[in-house]
């Protein structure tokens, strides 16, 4: 199986509205979720969407091994450092100027800002077929994928993201 990656953007070969995204849209919406998210971005530099897929694959079965999640981010890397931060930084950026008139602007920033950041789900989900369920146990396959995602990006064993879990269990039930 071929690997996909940024240049198959270009070919269209990526399905943006798949069922990584659609759980992620539900996920992030559940409460607290966003918060936790935008917390561990702020403390360790995690990336929300490799979060969500941490989870959505947890959700499935599936249990990452530390080298599987380094495989994933490798994935995603080169579209997150030259396209999703500088258009959240360019987003952050005019929060903080106070422009008159420029929050209809802002808006359709932040509207593609979020387009990119579905297109690095679609790469996640294209990527996500290597893998298989092998896991009944769904709470701890989700921390597990969580604390290995997590101890990545600090070095830290031990830190998890209990909203995340409990949100992720909720929406199986």
């Amino acid at each position: 199986m071929n690997p996909q990656g940024p240049s198959e953007i270009a070919s269209g070969t990526l399905q943006y509205d798949n069922e990584f995204w659609r759980f992620s849209l539900a996920l992030y919406s559940e409460a607290g979720v966003a918060e936790e998210c935008l917390a561990l971005q702020q403390a360790i530099g995690a990336g929300i969407n490799l979060l969500l897929f941490c989870v959505w694959a947890g959700s499935r079965g599936i249990v990452l091994e530390g080298g599987d999640i380094e495989r994933v981010m490798g994935r995603v890397a080169a579209w997150q450092d030259h396209v999703v931060r500088p258009l959240r930084g360019v987003r952050q950026s005019m929060k903080n100027l106070e422009l008159e008139d420029s929050e209809n602007f802002r808006g359709r920033v932040k509207s593609v800002e979020i387009e990119a950041e579905q297109i690095e789900q679609a790469m996640l989900f294209a990527y996500s077929e290597r893998f298989q369920s092998t896991h009944r146990d769904i709470r701890n396959a989700i921390a597990a994928n969580i604390g290995k995602y997590i101890e990545l990006k600090s070095g830290q064993k031990g830190l998890a993201a209990p909203v995340l879990i409990d949100a992720a269990l909720r929406l199986r039930s």
